[in-house]
């Protein structure tokens, strides 16, 4: 399903006069990408397919390449949604700076497939060039994502009860999973509280007071958290590196959502020690879980290479890992995202049981020797795989750290 949604007369720093520094007004548009738990009619197939912008890439002209990418997904596309059992929590997404709405289907897929109203913001951030410097592009995605996010919850919120809209009943607006990518992620933070330190070196870079609202300890910053988001998904959130760092640690204390971080130890944009573990860190106030993809840098989340562009090392580099092989990452990052938010959303007692592994590091779990291997699975409960990370196959869970901390007072 493809919805179109209007925040009328919003701030556009994309239009600033380099003159007066005066900062427009417009109307922002944000077009979503819907899944959701389907019917499927006679001789209906679960396939689809999805079609964004060739991302632009270093040292390949953007002639040399078809203007937009069709991927086959595994969806029936506007299938009659299937209404036992729901309304469905919903999980909305928001994904990395120049990404694009499409480039986490097999993890919205996947979602829908498990009783989940999944929706995929598409926040058009500009493209950088000779006429669109970064620090524009960039800034406008800072001072943006928070509110498209907040937007686009309230907004769906409403139409889950509004009288013959098609999302009318299908989503449950008091059981939200907000799940961001990168800036995704940093603006994931911001809607659930973190405010934006005054004094860091971040904040002064984004003209006009457009994030003067988002301040930490601001009652415009506390009036603004979405009360139905229950569970927060942050992969590589950007923001928390010290040269840009955009939080002060009181200000990532405000936010109490339960919490899980996924990350590669080597993230060379968002960071790890300098960066997502430092978030992690200082967010006391949320139960939160670690997930460490050891070895892994940033692209952490989201589909392959579109088949189209595999054979350019560039796009390669832009949408795999070094190490980590993406069906992998796919089905650890469903494995780990399906348990917190059943925990949180479903309130599963056996889904939770997922994400109390017996170690931190996923290589020091131990497999009953007397447990077969091949096919077996460790689950919980079973004494011979008791020692080993449930959910997991004999042999296969190794390059991993899971950590868990609960909240504390806030400081």
């Amino acid at each position: 399903m493809n919805v179109s949604l209007t925040n009328p007369d919003q701030p556009n720093l994309l239009g600033i006069n380099p003159v007066t520094r005066n900062i427009p007004r417009a109307d922002r548009k944000l077009d979503l990408l819907v899944w959701y738990p389907a019917s499927l009619s006679t001789g209906q197939e679960e396939k689809t397919h999805y079609s964004f912008t060739t991302p632009v890439v270093r040292d390949i002209p953007a002639e040399s390449l078809p203007p937009t990418l069709t991927v086959e997904g595994r969806a029936a596309r506007d299938a009659t949604p299937e209404r036992q059992g729901g309304p469905w929590p919903l999980v909305v997404f928001s994904h990395g700076f120049r990404n694009f709405a499409a480039g986490y289907t097999a993890m919205a897929e996947n979602l829908a497939s498990k009783g989940y109203v999944v929706v995929s913001i598409e926040h058009r951030d500009a493209e950088t060039g000779p006429l669109m410097p970064i620090e524009l592009s960039f800034g406008n995605t800072v001072a943006t994502r928070a509110a498209d996010q907040r937007f686009v919850i309230k907004e769906l919120s409403r139409r889950a009860g509004a009288a013959g809209d098609p999302l009318s009943g299908l989503l449950d607006p008091t059981r939200i999973g907000l799940m961001g990518y990168s800036m995704g992620g940093f603006g994931a933070l911001i809607t659930m509280g973190a405010g934006f330190d005054p004094k860091g070196p971040l904040y002064p870079l984004v003209p006009g007071g457009l994030l003067d609202k988002d301040v930490a300890g601001s009652d415009s910053l506390r009036a603004a958290v979405p009360a139905g988001v229950k569970a927060l998904v942050a992969f590589a959130p950007w923001g928390g590196g010290s040269r840009l760092r955009a939080w002060s640690p009181e200000g990532l204390a405000a936010v109490t959502v339960p919490s899980l971080f996924i990350v590669g130890d080597q993230d060379d944009v968002s960071g790890f020690d300098d960066g997502v573990k430092w978030v992690h860190d200082q967010m006391v106030g949320s139960d939160r879980h670690l997930l460490v993809y050891q070895g892994a840098r940033h692209n952490v989340a989201g589909d392959p290479t579109p088949p189209q562009l595999a054979h350019y090392y560039q796009f390669v580099e832009r949408y795999e890992e070094p190490v980590w092989r993406r069906d992998r990452i796919l089905a650890i990052n469903a494995h780990f995202v399906t348990a917190f938010l059943d925990t949180h959303l479903k309130g599963s007692a056996n889904a939770a049981a997922y994400l109390r592994v017996p170690t931190v590091k996923a290589g020091d779990g131990i497999w009953e020797e007397k447990k077969p291997a091949g096919a077996s699975v460790a689950l919980p409960g079973d004494p011979a795989t008791a020692g080993y990370w449930p959910g997991f196959q004999r042999r296969w869970a190794l390059g991993l750290e899971l950590h868990h901390t609960t909240a504390s007072a806030a400081r």
